[in-house]
Formats: structure tokens, C-alpha cells, sequence
């Protein structure tokens, strides 16, 4: 079964790209009229509704955090038709990216330090 992959992308464009990825993957299958742009397009804008649903309006997932979505799908009878979904969420941890910054410098000062020696 085919599987398309959004990547990393933040919540607040995750729509566009899984449609993006979703097209692409089936263009062929458009050219050969095998399956229909449209009848996908709706589909595909009922998946990001209920991701939106899931991941802002239930979990409060902030705008600019991370989301990765793969999505396991089928053309059955010329129909689009999804299979699987995975949604993984990446989210700030502020602790960790100061500690990671702060660790950072150190290290840059550290060997800047060294070389003007």
C-alpha cells in the first residue's frame, strides 16, 4: 500500500503539505484518469478538518510546534481511500533547548577561547 510522509512541519502548515504530498504521489493516477483530483481533494480536506479537531481544538497543540504525518492509503474502485494514519507531535521543551543553547556557547566560547591563544 502506498504511504506519503508530510515530514516535519509545523502545525500550522501541516494541511497544505499533506495535500501536497498526497497529489504528488498520485499524479500519475490522475493523468491516467484512473482517479479523481476532486473527489481526493475533498477527502484529503476531510483529514486535515479532523487533525485540526484533534490537534488544536482538543490537545491545544500550539501553532508553531512540530508535526510529522504519515499517512497509509489505497485507491480502491477509484476511490482514495485511507488505510492508516500516524501522527507524531513534536513540541517545544523549553528547558531542554536553553540548557542545549546555554551548553552551545559554552563549547563555541571554549574553542574561540582556544584559538586566540
Amino acid at each position: 500500500m502506498p504511504v506519503v510522509r508530510t515530514g516535519p512541519v509545523r502545525v500550522s502548515g501541516y494541511a497544505i503539505k499533506l495535500r501536497r504530498v498526497v497529489n504528488a504521489s498520485l499524479r500519475p493516477l490522475y493523468k491516467e484518469k484512473k482517479v479523481d483530483s476532486k473527489e481526493v481533494n475533498a477527502k484529503i480536506s476531510e483529514i486535515n478538518a479532523a487533525i485540526y479537531e484533534v490537534l488544536i481544538n482538543k490537545f491545544e497543540v500550539p501553532k508553531e510546534a512540530i508535526v510529522n504525518i504519515t499517512l497509509e492509503y489505497d485507491i480502491s474502485d477509484g476511490e482514495f481511500v485511507v488505510k492508516d494514519i500516524k501522527i507524531e507531535v513534536y513540541d517545544l521543551n523549553e528547558i531542554l533547548t536553553k540548557n542545549t543553547t546555554a551548553e552551545v556557547k559554552k563549547l563555541l566560547l571554549k574553542k574561540k577561547e582556544m584559538e586566540n591563544k
